[in-house]
């Protein structure tokens, strides 16, 4: 129980410090139109092998500069820029001995956005995030009780071929994974203002193409993967998503959401779809959400990418980055006067 409330204390004091960053005093937030939701939730088991407790994403964002909210309330350009470092956790508790937590992933990423907006106040976007995402482990990744690299767990992989079942094979205790990512995002928002020119209204189309390489940030020879991995993880992830967010009375807001990932190269055994459902609801339009999420495809939890099946995902989500005041607009429609 310990281990529990520790990891769930570790969590809670990560998103605090978010939501510091995010929302202080002085009447200016950092905004990010592409950004990964800080998320805490019960998730259904994918498969037999295991029994997931919970599932948590306590996701930060570091401004290094940002000004995206003053140039779109206060200023006349249309175009405004961010560059920040971001934490990506994802944690996820088994119910067994994981002390405390079992082959966690960690995102370290470099990131730049540009945001423009559009004569109709509309949002387009485009984001460049590089760095290194890996879960800390250092077991063969498909032979328990042996390290990565070494003589027997080489022998094993030179065993594996494109009929084989990843999934029954793989290292769940300290199986390693590894590599270098670069993602290069693009985001249009078709947003509806009402008279205070504060969007109720957004239609947001969001793609992405992920690309796995060897050297970090493209130019550092360390954190990479090895020839094995890469034929087992596949170079290429591409996303499509689709967010529908309405102010639909005063103090409540909700959310649908879609989103696709494609695997791209990836072992034969690999499912290369991942479909997320998730409808959202907001009940004082603030940033914390209640959610419900459908789930099909391939997992998303480091190595477990090589699992597939469906799941159901209930929980909480802060969104830092909502719709807020675009001050712009009016001032626009004050100098055409």
């Amino acid at each position: 129980m310990k281990k529990y409330v520790s990891v769930i204390v570790v969590t809670l004091l990560l998103t605090y410090v978010n939501a510091q960053n995010a929302s202080n005093d002085n009447g200016f937030t950092d905004y990010y139109p592409i950004a990964v939701k800080t998320t805490f939730s019960y998730l259904s088991n994918m498969n037999s092998r295991e029994t997931i407790l919970f599932d948590a994403k306590p996701v930060v964002y570091y401004s290094i500069y940002n000004n995206m909210r003053r140039i779109m309330q206060e200023g006349t350009k249309r175009r405004s820029d961010a560059v920040y470092l971001t934490f990506q956790p994802h944690i996820r508790m088994y119910a067994e001995n994981s002390k405390p937590i079992k082959t966690p992933s960690y995102r370290i990423l470099f990131g730049w956005q540009q945001l423009y907006k559009t004569d109709t106040n509309n949002f387009f976007a485009w984001a460049i995030e590089s760095g290194h995402y890996s879960n800390g482990q250092s077991g063969c990744s498909f032979l328990t009780g042996e390290d990565d690299e070494t003589m027997p767990c080489t022998a094993l992989h030179t065993t594996i071929t494109d009929d084989s079942n990843l999934s029954e094979l793989l290292n769940r205790q300290n199986g390693n994974f590894s590599t270098n990512t670069t993602r290069l995002s693009f985001n249009f928002r078709f947003n509806n203002l009402n008279q205070f020119d504060k969007p109720y209204k957004v239609h947001s189309f969001t793609a992405s193409w992920e690309l796995y390489h060897n050297k970090f940030v493209g130019l550092f020879n360390f954190g990479g993967y090895t020839d094995f991995d890469i034929n087992i993880y596949g170079r290429n992830r591409f996303g499509l998503g689709y967010e529908f967010i309405h102010v639909w009375k005063p103090k409540l807001r909700y959310a649908f959401e879609q989103k696709f990932e494609v695997i791209q190269g990836a072992h034969p055994f690999v499912e290369p779809l991942r479909s997320e459902t998730t409808f959202t609801l907001y009940p004082f339009d603030r940033d914390i959400g209640i959610f419900a999420s459908y789930i099909y495809g391939h997992d998303n939890y480091n190595y477990r990418f090589v699992d597939s099946g469906n799941q159901i995902s209930i929980g909480v989500s802060w969104d830092w980055f909502t719709p807020f005041q675009i001050k712009r607009a009016e001032k626009i429609r004050e100098n055409s006067n």
